[in-house]
């Protein structure tokens, strides 16, 4: 029998590796399965030469026995909230949550994680439940959910409060959540907007935004409803009925925006303002000479014959890096809570409200 091959396998093995290149068995397992932990300990010419023998002989890491031995393991879940029957071919969520997707990546690439992917979409909720929990229970050391569903939410308390490293990002509602979420900071992001549009000189202004009960849209009203006050602006707020869709917004927006001739418009929302954009073009009002526009993550769209809206957002891409990271944390320290976290929103320049960009600040506390 070879001493190269496992005799119920056939497969090459790390002992097999272990004495062909002089070492320890300890040596090649975290040479093949802990780079930084293997540069820290190991001379170059002994990481390289493990590597060549592993190479030769057709070696493969299993990753998640690997993951499951270590006292750090490698694997954590990334659960989305999926590719529903509208959002898979939406624009705003093709490029939103591939950017956050594209961070959680970048970010677990350089901490040498690796992500289990779940998504929550599914006409049947109990299979909503069993998929994610599935997931959650096979081995990962925590969770990084992604604006999770709301029959989701006493389960991933529960979990929390059991000491499992979960990170919420973007929650359709905050409060539900008392600790370990990251979202946008909703009413800073309607203060800058208010202020935009203020700084344009607009005094009569519309907020546009969709007829949910949402904590991120409130916030976001109040935040610009507040500059209003300051500066002596009207408001007329427009709430989107809930069954209009991406397409029947702008049919049902244009006749009402075209009663109320804003000036300035705050639309709360990614859908809002690019459905307000082309329902003022609808209307006879001109974009930003008639009204000045100001959306809400909504300055990735592009369409021919449009300007770039001009958006208060911030980087999905950023934030998806953030929260892996602070999934690290909870595992290291093992601390199973942190106080939520508010990312300060940023000013995407637009052609559809005058003024400049802005840059970020650092992240605070809510």
């Amino acid at each position: 029998m070879s001493a190269s091959a496992d005799h119920r396998t056939g497969r090459p093995t790390m002992r097999a590796i272990a004495e062909r290149a002089g070492v320890s068995r300890a040596t090649v397992s975290i040479i093949l399965s802990n780079p930084q932990a293997a540069a820290r300990r190991f001379k170059p010419e002994t990481i390289q030469k493990v590597h060549l023998i592993a190479e030769r002989l057709g070696y493969q890491v299993n990753l998640m026995a690997v993951s499951l031995r270590n006292p750090h393991p490698s694997f954590f879940a990334l659960v989305l909230r999926g590719t529903g029957d509208v959002d898979a071919i939406s624009w705003h969520h093709q490029a939103f949550e591939g950017r956050f997707q594209a961070g959680v990546i970048d970010e677990a690439r350089k901490l040498g994680l690796y992500p289990v992917l779940a998504t929550q979409d599914s006409p049947d909720a109990s299979d909503t439940v069993d998929r994610v929990r599935g997931v959650l229970d096979g081995g990962v050391f925590g969770a990084i959910l992604r604006t999770p569903l709301p029959l989701l939410d006493d389960a991933i308390r529960r979990r929390i409060e059991r000491g499992f490293p979960a990170v919420v990002v973007f929650p359709d509602e905050a409060s539900s959540h008392p600790c370990n979420v990251i979202d946008m900071d909703n009413r800073a992001a309607g203060r800058m907007a208010g202020e935009l549009l203020a700084n344009a000189g607009r005094r009569h202004w519309a907020i546009v935004r969709d007829a949910m009960p949402r904590d991120a849209l409130r916030l976001r009203q109040q935040g610009a409803a507040e500059i209003a006050r300051e500066v002596g602006a009207r408001i007329d707020v427009v709430e989107i009925p809930r069954d209009a869709g991406d397409y029947g917004t702008i049919d049902w927006l244009a006749p009402r925006l075209n009663d109320l001739r804003p000036d300035g418009v705050y639309a709360a929302s990614s859908v809002a303002g690019v459905g307000t954009l082309m329902a003022c073009h609808a209307a006879g009002l001109r974009v930003p000479e008639d009204t000045c526009l100001v959306g809400c993550d909504a300055s990735l769209w592009r369409a021919p014959g449009c300007p770039p809206i001009t958006s208060v957002d911030v980087s999905w891409h950023t934030v998806g890096e953030l929260a892996v990271r602070q999934l690290v944390s909870l595992r290291d320290e093992a601390v199973p809570r942190f106080e939520n976290m508010a990312v300060p929103p940023q000013i995407r320049r637009g052609g559809t409200c005058p003024g400049s960009g802005q840059e970020p600040s650092e992240v605070v506390g809510i």
